[in-house]
């Protein structure tokens, strides 16, 4: 009997623990979803409060950071760019050298080789940012940025938008085979445009369905140097690639050298890149080599080399540039203007502005005259006649209203060295200021403003005279596209020879072998002894003892 209600208060017990045990376990979990929602609520706060990353010009810390922050699992190695070990130092006369003895072997393992660098298995693979920097101990002085061969999407086109700006020192990069499409090159001319000492650009074996590398070299660019082969550029992006260096309105003041090499550039698109050679005075070299360029291209580039007609576009530009500087269209003779206004009688009062501009300069050149007569009868002596002659030619020249650049073209030889001396004293003689103490300062002016002609009703104006070298090898140019190159070379040393340089000192190099015409054409053959002499590396073949006999006597 005394073991029932012990059983029975047993029984009760454990129901009231069970009962306490479902209480405390709901109140656990409880305060465990109060507890995840708190995490939660905290860490979405903490993501708020993140403040974008801002880099600091360590290339090497923000792009790690950069990467890390945008979840990449593999992040390619910033690396220095490796270069070929230099040649080991000549032997020091003192030291002793010591007799060759028989090769003792030995166990001690080899000295690595001096001659070339070794890597891992697969380590040269790998994907890989090589960098150049300007001093080694100096971690922000990345001067060049290498990606070879592996794609450079969208991520890291992110990524690179805030590294490269903040890269001061930054002035090369260089992108091959990196899969580019039309989106990432126009994100990646837009960083190029934010990094301020950019001046090489290099984005060889990059085939984009859109072609707008045009977007690399706009009027604001600054990049000096670009390098596009085997990008599969075709006519429609050489179009664009070609007025992007100018047109009539606009024009590329920065691109120095452009490499557009085995590329599909038929006529029709280098015909383009000529026309933008028309109005462009600063590309100096420019190579199409291996590429499907034919006889109607090489006469576009020698009719842009010697002298050409401006468009009716042109023509209209020139007026309203000349209309500010305050110069006259065009010198003309009074047969020339009869024969306009028969033309164009709409035109008088141009016309007429300019025989009134013609008379005042002649009443000029009377009043000079009488000038010198007068000295002539104070027993003036012959010393001064050439202090009076530049400045002659001065007010003439302002009097039709040229411009200080324009003098340059017009004068020539006149204002070359004299007007540098009539500033001397009177005691002093013609001598007295030498070349070396004044040098003569070449200025490229406008295109439009060059001294034009008129010819069966066009407006001629001289070519391109900026473009040093220029490469065509390797195409299919035929005999008369050779004539018409050879035609805008002659033409251009006739105007280095009558010392118009104003423009330019033309082509000093012509690549343009491996076309469709025999080694041994006469165009070719004349071509080539034109060029060799032009050629800033040329060197005249040394004279043997026999030649030099010759020579010295016929001089004594």
């Amino acid at each position: 009997m005394t073991d029932r209600p012990e059983s029975r208060l047993s029984g009760k017990e454990l129901f009231k623990s069970a009962t306490k045990k479902v209480k405390m376990g709901k109140k656990l979990e409880r305060v465990m979803k109060g507890d995840r929602s708190a995490t939660s609520a905290t860490s979405h706060d903490t993501s708020d409060v993140d403040e974008p990353y801002s880099c600091t010009g360590d290339f090497e810390a923000d792009y790690t950071e950069l990467c890390n922050r945008a979840g990449l699992m593999e992040i390619p190695k910033v690396v220095p760019r490796p270069h070929r070990p230099g040649p080991p130092p000549p032997p020091d006369p003192k030291e002793k050298v010591e007799e060759p003895t028989s090769p003792v072997p030995s166990e001690q393992e080899e000295p690595p080789p001096t001659t070339y660098t070794t890597s891992d298995k697969f380590d040269y693979f790998k994907p890989k940012v090589q960098v150049e920097l300007e001093k080694p101990e100096d971690k922000k002085s990345m001067t060049e940025v290498y990606i070879r061969g592996w794609k450079v999407d969208q991520k890291y086109i992110d990524i690179f938008k805030q590294c490269f700006p903040a890269a001061d020192k930054l002035h090369t990069i260089d992108f091959w085979n990196v899969g580019l499409t039309d989106n990432t090159l126009a994100q990646f001319a837009a960083v190029a445009s934010q990094c301020l000492n950019l001046r090489t650009v290099k984005l060889d074996g990059n085939p984009v369905p859109g072609e707008g590398f045009h977007q690399l070299i706009g009027e604001d660019s600054m990049i000096v140097s670009m390098s596009l082969r085997s990008c599969k550029i075709t006519d429609k992006g050489a179009e664009l690639i070609g007025k992007a260096l100018s047109t009539a309105k606009t024009r590329n003041q920065s691109l120095c050298a452009l490499n557009l090499n085995s590329n599909m550039i038929t006529d029709a698109g280098a015909c383009y890149i000529a026309n933008g050679l028309r109005m462009n005075r600063t590309l100096l070299v420019l190579s199409i080599a291996n590429n499907a360029i034919g006889d109607e291209a090489a006469k576009k580039f020698g009719e842009v080399l010697s002298r050409f007609a401006l468009t009716h576009e042109e023509v209209v530009e020139r007026r309203k540039v000349l209309s500010e500087k305050g110069a006259p269209d065009v010198r003309r003779s009074p047969i020339s203007r009869r024969a306009e206004s028969r033309d164009r009688p709409g035109s008088q009062s141009s016309r007429s502005q300019l025989d009134k501009s013609m008379a005042k300069s002649g009443r000029a050149s009377s009043k000079a005259k009488k000038d010198k007569k007068e000295d002539d009868k104070k027993g003036k002596g012959k010393d001064d006649k050439w202090k009076k002659e530049p400045q002659r030619g001065a007010s003439k020249a302002n009097s039709l209203g040229f411009t200080s650049e324009l003098q340059t073209e017009t004068l020539g030889k006149a204002s070359k060295g004299k007007g540098r001396q009539s500033g001397g004293k009177k005691g002093q003689g013609a001598g007295s200021i030498t070349e070396a103490e004044t040098p003569d300062i070449l200025e490229i002016i406008n295109p439009l403003l060059e001294e034009a002609e008129r010819v069966d009703g066009e407006l001629l104006i001289p070519g391109n005279r900026a473009l040093i070298n220029l490469n065509i090898s390797r195409n299919r140019i035929g005999e008369a596209g050779l004539k018409s190159l050879l035609k805008g070379i002659q033409y251009q040393i006739t105007l280095t020879t009558l010392g118009s340089r104003s423009g330019g000192t033309g082509l000093m190099r012509l690549s343009v072998q491996k076309n469709s015409f025999l080694p041994n054409h006469e165009s070719y053959l004349k071509m080539q002894e034109l060029m060799m002499t032009r050629d800033p590396l040329y060197k005249p073949p040394s004279k043997t003892p026999d030649e030099e006999s010759t020579s010295q006597a016929t001089g004594s």
